[in-house]
């Protein structure tokens, strides 16, 4: 009988002592070991949970249990969960909705230009975005 074995680590970018340690105490004590989590705030409140990812990295399935452990923190701190996408020259973020605090603003995946994106991290702290940003675009992409 195979016993099922711990994904092995794949790009070497993080801890490796430690992301290869947690790795043998089994199947039973998993992790997230997320690339890019970031707590978008203001003035000391969180505001929403946005896991990014740069374009090319490997695919994500938001059912996936690291992102479901995502989307049950956000969810019982009443924050929005996204799940981003960016180009690596910031032309366009793809925004994935991950709870219902996060649908309220993106209810489908969608594609933003910079400006797009900005202006939506500004709703979200429920603030004007202020002009003169230096921001690629003016246009939403999507």
């Amino acid at each position: 009988m195979l016993e099922q074995q711990v994904r092995a680590e794949r790009t070497g970018w993080r801890d490796l002592a430690l992301s290869e340690r947690h790795r043998r105490w089994g199947m039973d004590c998993p992790m997230v070991d997320v690339d890019f989590l970031a707590v978008e705030y203001d003035r000391g409140l969180p505001k929403a949970i946005v896991e990014y990812k740069e374009a090319h990295a490997q695919k994500q399935w938001s059912l996936h249990p690291s992102f479901k452990a995502l989307q049950i923190l956000g969810t019982r701190a009443n924050l929005p969960v996204f799940a981003v996408r960016y180009a690596s020259d910031f032309s366009c973020f793809r925004v994935t909705a991950l709870n219902a605090a996060a649908k309220a603003h993106v209810p489908r995946a969608t594609d933003f230009s910079e400006y797009g994106y900005v202006a939506l991290l500004y709703r979200v702290r429920g603030r004007a975005m202020p002009d003169g940003l230096p921001l690629q675009t003016a246009e939403p992409v999507g």
